[in-house]
């Protein structure tokens, strides 16, 4: 895990000491995501600087150093994330100078056989921006997953990117608006990524399995892959294959590993996978003090997956009063509203787990998108026994969100009227751009489109609250499931042999596969989701917080009636929400910012 940044002239030189100073600012705003000093380049014509911020996981050494240029100087990369191989044809154009994996990816994106089949083949989490100076072009790249983060904003005559929107907002170039039809889009779908837009008005993010093609003055997006569907059997012995090599490419590392534990199979099968093959990784499990959270076996399970392999668990704590005082601090790391409430907890297992000395972490997450979720509950377009009309428009569009959660359903609709927004344009944005990719497998069943749906909103939404949570305390989160080949497979497989169809059951198939790594009370727990504070008196102090902070853009209080009904997750998302839109008005991101000129130097 590193931070990369960037600026791209669409007009020609710009001035060097500006851009150099645009790459301290950038960096200085993302210093928490590296263990080393923020580096930038800047291209011999003027018109591209590159900068990172790097955490060093391999080949520490300064032969790791960022940006990497290839030995005849023509291409220059920056990198944020890991790729551990290829799963195609590996060009080696030059003798490796490094055991770093930076340098490979350097070798693969100057292949001849192109862009797209360069990202397409490889393995691993990765945000890439790189130059050609013989050619002019850069290209910034996202992963298939989308476990890197990349985000990107036209300025200036120019395209400005980085890891994160705080330091596109250190430039001074951003400016820092949020649109309330966007608003309320993205608060009414909740847990799902809406698309390239983001929060912030001027702000968007790449998206997963596309690369960006800057050819000054063209811009081009391009995807490189999705997954093929498809209805062709998938036996435990191939999944356990992809998973055990998924397992063995993640377990390099040159610095301290743990592992988050959940007690359920995903987690726990990747931590005992990797203590079978004698990797040390030291196990952490996050409990609510005082029974304040769900999932409140979480402990029980993971103590039990942690005696199996002889290993010390880890227990992180986090009772009311802690989680209360998280809400401004974590609201500030993830950009926006809270929406669940699994970001706190995340933020206080990942402090824990830094202040131990541990950098890379494993965990389990994007198991549920590939191979669960088919008892319903999250996303009903995934439920084999639910009614046709179901998969219709009108019910995707007008009821999914709010059936989910009809007191949230209720608080956003009396939010839009508040802010005078159409709720029929954001209806129909949800079927234009939420549900693009529920579309996007025209030829497939409604269950495997909703199965795209889940890897492609959901685990992108997972995925940038994990990235934000962790690189706050500069760690390293490889999430094992999130591998190209295990995701083929799941989506080669007919959806109805995932599960058996009796209730409360759930990933039968990925079990069956992984059965033997885990103790049997794990192997049989039902599915139970991160845990959230609940209890009532935290309820009660998030219900002050938002007294103390005022309403989101200064919004009257809520009716009487609705506030009786608003649970923690609406309470937290309100305080927090008018918490961030408070400190965006402030300026208050990624400050100090550079000098403004942009004339070109003689």
């Amino acid at each position: 895990m590193c931070g990369i940044a960037g600026f791209i002239s669409l007009r020609g030189a710009r001035d060097r000491d500006w851009l150099t100073s645009l790459g301290a600012a950038m960096t200085g705003a993302m210093r928490h995501r590296g263990d080393r000093p923020g580096v930038h380049w800047v291209s011999d014509a003027g018109t591209v600087m590159l900068a990172s911020v790097r955490l060093a996981v391999q080949d520490r050494s300064a032969a790791g150093a960022q940006p990497m240029a290839s030995p005849d100087g023509n291409t220059v990369l920056v990198s944020n994330g890991e790729v551990y191989g290829s799963r195609g044809h590996v060009d080696e154009p030059w003798p490796s100078r490094t055991h770093c994996d930076t340098e490979f990816v350097l070798r693969q994106v100057g292949s001849p056989s192109g862009v797209a089949e360069a990202l397409r083949g490889l393995d691993g989490m990765f945000a890439l921006a790189w130059h050609d100076n013989s050619s002019g072009r850069t290209v910034l790249a996202r992963d298939h997953f989308g476990v890197k983060p990349l985000v990107y904003s036209l300025v200036e005559d120019g395209l400005l990117f980085a890891s994160e929107p705080a330091a596109l907002l250190s430039t001074g170039l951003v400016d820092p608006a949020v649109d309330t039809t966007e608003f309320v889009l993205r608060s009414w779908v909740r847990m799902d990524a809406a698309d390239e837009h983001t929060w912030l008005k001027h702000v968007r993010s790449l998206q997963p399995a596309e690369y960006l093609e800057v050819d000054p003055p063209r811009i081009r997006v391009h995807r490189y892959w999705q997954p093929a569907p498809g209805d062709t059997p998938v036996g435990p012995e191939e999944i356990r294959a992809a998973f055990d090599r998924a397992v063995d490419q993640r377990s390099a590392s040159d610095v301290p590993r743990a592992a988050v534990l959940s007690g359920g199979v995903d987690s726990s099968a990747v931590f005992a996978a990797l203590h079978r093959k004698g990797v040390e990784v030291a196990p952490y499990v996050l409990q609510y003090r005082g029974g304040i959270g769900g999932s409140g076996d979480d402990v029980a399970h993971a103590r039990l997956v942690a005696a199996a392999y002889g290993a010390d668990l880890t227990v992180c704590e986090l009772s009311q009063y802690e989680a209360v005082d998280l809400v401004p601090q974590v609201t500030d790391r993830v950009m926006r509203p809270l929406l669940h409430g699994a970001e706190l907890a995340m933020h206080q297992l990942y402090q824990r787990i830094a202040a131990q000395g541990q950098i890379v972490v494993y965990s389990g997450h994007g198991a549920d998108e590939m191979w669960g979720y088919q008892d319903g509950g999250y996303f009903p377009i995934v439920d084999p026994a639910a009614r046709t009309d179901v998969h219709g428009r009108h019910y995707l569009t007008h009821r999914l969100y709010p059936d989910e959660r009809p007191v949230w359903g209720r608080l956003l609709q009396w939010m839009a009227n508040e802010l005078d927004v159409d709720m029929d344009e954001v209806r129909e944005q949800v079927w234009d751009r939420v549900l693009r990719e529920y579309r996007v497998l025209r030829e497939a069943e409604p269950i495997k489109r909703g199965r795209h749906h889940l890897m492609r909103r959901f685990l992108v939404y997972v995925n940038d609250m994990v990235d934000a949570t962790s690189s706050a305390h500069t760690l390293e989160d490889r999430p094992v499931f999130q591998d190209v080949t295990l995701a083929e497979l799941a989506f080669r497989s007919p959806e109805h042999l995932k599960s058996a169809p009796t209730p409360g059951s759930h990933k039968d198939l990925l079990k069956s596969a992984l059965a033997d790594l885990l103790p049997r009370p794990v192997l049989d727990r039902r599915k139970q989701g991160f845990p959230a504070p609940v209890d009532t008196a935290y309820r009660e102090a998030v219900r002050n917080l938002l007294t103390d902070s005022g309403m989101p853009f200064g919004l009257p209080a809520v009716p009487h009636g609705l506030r009786g009904e608003l649970g923690t997750s609406e309470l937290m998302f309100l305080a927090s929400g008018s918490v961030w839109l408070h400190r965006l008005r402030l300026a208050e991101y990624g400050r100090p910012r550079p000098p403004a000129h942009t004339t070109p130097s003689r």
